[in-house]
């Protein structure tokens, strides 16, 4: 079952004319949006001079591999094909600012399913009551951690992402993705806020997954017993003819569970295949926008799979985040994810 609780752009309507007819700025406008709540400074005309475009052919991605599995990481630096043409070209590698998981695939399928363009786990929403946020990068879009400089090196087999100290707010950031089994890949967030103005403090963040699934839309949770769970739907697709641009509308809608969950977990089915993630932190809700790969100029589907945290208060110079599991490969059916749930929160508590 599913229910819809409408978001900010809930209900938006753009037809591919006034997507188009505005260029570039019309097309990169819109997107903006879902991150103008972020709590950063308004960057009308910051610019890091670490964060950079550079030709796709020097791309610093840093492959993370398992036996089935092809990962690439990539900081915030932006990708483009042939630097100073067109601009819709500049749309199909990868944009400044997104950060994460640009590319994951099965070794055998050869099939991304993420997103062309965007990234997983990329830090978007950020939001910390009684703090300033530093101003981000006014070329990123969409977000506060897109729009900070970010360092990216090898780690254990995997990759680490690091937001250094900012100036403004005394926030630092942390993600690693590290591989974890055949099929799999872990993860895990961390923020060390170093300064506090005031108390109780409310911090929240969220991360999109940007999905190229061109298959299904919905997502799947698990509701009753954690044992032996219910998994039940949420999400639906836009209401369009794939690959149809005649008359085409972009609407975009947000979509949440409609009961309490039994564990934080959720998966997605792209075609015969499966992908599924689960985190650590009870506090970490998923939910679902049914467009937003934000290629709001193309009939394709591209929902975003994401998740938040919300923290009630923090103590400044103490760590909070979570640890995280991705899981993608054959569909074997339900009691295989709530076992392979429940075998991952094994290996957590015990390490």
């Amino acid at each position: 079952m599913s229910r819809n609780k409408p978001g900010s752009n809930a209900g938006l309507t753009l037809t591919r004319r006034q997507l188009l007819s505005g260029g570039l700025a019309a097309a990169a406008a819109w997107p903006t949006a879902r991150g103008a709540a972020s709590g950063a400074k308004p960057a009308e005309s910051t610019v890091y001079a670490q964060i950079r475009w550079i030709d796709e052919r020097e791309d610093p991605s840093l492959t993370v591999e398992t036996d089935e599995l092809v990962a690439r990481v990539i900081d915030n630096t932006g990708l483009r094909p042939r630097p100073g043409a067109w601009w819709m070209e500049q749309n199909y590698s990868h944009h400044l600012g997104y950060h994460g998981i640009r590319a994951l695939w099965n070794r055998d399928e050869r099939r991304n399913i993420v997103a062309p363009f965007f990234s997983w786990l990329s830090l978007q929403g950020l939001q910390v009551e009684h703090l300033e946020l530093d101003p981000v990068d006014s070329r990123a879009r969409a977000g506060v951690g897109r729009g900070w400089p970010m360092t990216l090196k090898r780690e254990d087999g995997g990759a680490l992402l690091q937001i250094p100290r900012r100036p403004v707010s005394g926030i630092e950031y942390d993600l690693r993705i590290t591989p974890s089994g055949p099929d799999s890949l872990d993860f895990s967030v961390r923020f060390t806020l170093h300064k506090k103005g005031g108390s109780p403090a409310k911090l929240r963040a969220s991360w999109p997954c940007y999905m190229s699934t061109f298959d299904e839309v919905a997502l799947y949770y698990p509701v009753g017993d954690p044992k032996r769970p219910r998994w039940e739907s949420f999400g639906q697709r836009e209401p369009f003819v794939l690959g149809e641009p005649v008359n085409y509308v972009h609407s975009q809608q947000e979509f949440r569970p409609a009961r309490a969950p039994a564990f934080p977990a959720v998966f997605g089915q792209i075609g015969s295949r499966v992908l599924a993630i689960m985190v650590s932190d009870p506090r970490v809700e998923f939910f679902l926008v049914n467009a937003g790969g934000h290629i709001a100029y193309l009939p394709v589907q591209n929902p975003a799979w994401d998740f938040s945290l919300t923290v009630p208060d923090y103590e400044p110079g103490r760590p909070v985040g979570f640890r995280g599991r991705i899981l993608y490969k054959t569909w074997e059916g339900e009691k295989e994810i709530t076992r392979r749930y429940h075998a991952w929160r094994r290996e957590v508590d015990e390490s």
